[in-house]
C-alpha cells in the first residue's frame, strides 16, 4: 500500500471511530453502559489511542481487545469522552479499581451515574416505569 493511501484511509478510519454528540443523544442512552472521562481537550484519536494504550499496559483489555470507538460530548464547559461497552473483553473489577484510583486525573465515571448525577435519569426512568405499572393495573 503507498504511504498516500495508508493515510487517507487512517484519516477516515479515525474519522468513523469519533462522533461528536449533543447532550440530548446522550441523555437517550439510558439502559446502556460506558465509561466517561471528564476534562478531555486536545485531539480526541489522541485520547482514544492513550486509553487503549494505558487500559491494556494495566491489562484491563484483554487479548488485545481495544475499544475501536467513542463519543465526545461537551457539558459544563468540559469536553467529555465515552466509552460505551460492546465487544471488547475487559476486566471490568480491574477497570472499576482505575477508575477510581485515576479518579483526580481522567474524571472518570460510569455512564449510568453520569446520567443520573447530571441529569437524573434514573429517577425520570423509575418514574417512567412506575407510571407503566399504573397503568397496567386494574383498580376496578
Amino acid at each position: 500500500m503507498k504511504c498516500r493511501e495508508f493515510y487517507l484511509n487512517e484519516r477516515s478510519r479515525s474519522k468513523e471511530q469519533i462522533r461528536r454528540i449533543m447532550v440530548e443523544e446522550l441523555k437517550q442512552m439510558r439502559g446502556q453502559e460506558g465509561l466517561i472521562l471528564q476534562g478531555c481537550g486536545g485531539k480526541p484519536q489522541e485520547w482514544l489511542d492513550g486509553i487503549n494504550e494505558l487500559l491494556m499496559k494495566e491489562n484491563i483489555l484483554l487479548d488485545g481487545s481495544r475499544f475501536e470507538s467513542c463519543l465526545v460530548f461537551e457539558y459544563e464547559g468540559l469536553t467529555n469522552i465515552l466509552f460505551l461497552f460492546g465487544e471488547e473483553k475487559l476486566s471490568i473489577g480491574k477497570l472499576a479499581m482505575w477508575r477510581i484510583a485515576s479518579y483526580s486525573v481522567f474524571g472518570g465515571t460510569w455512564l449510568s451515574d453520569y446520567l443520573d448525577h447530571k441529569f437524573g435519569c434514573q429517577e425520570q426512568m423509575e418514574d417512567n416505569q412506575q407510571t407503566d405499572v399504573d397503568n397496567k393495573m386494574d383498580f376496578s
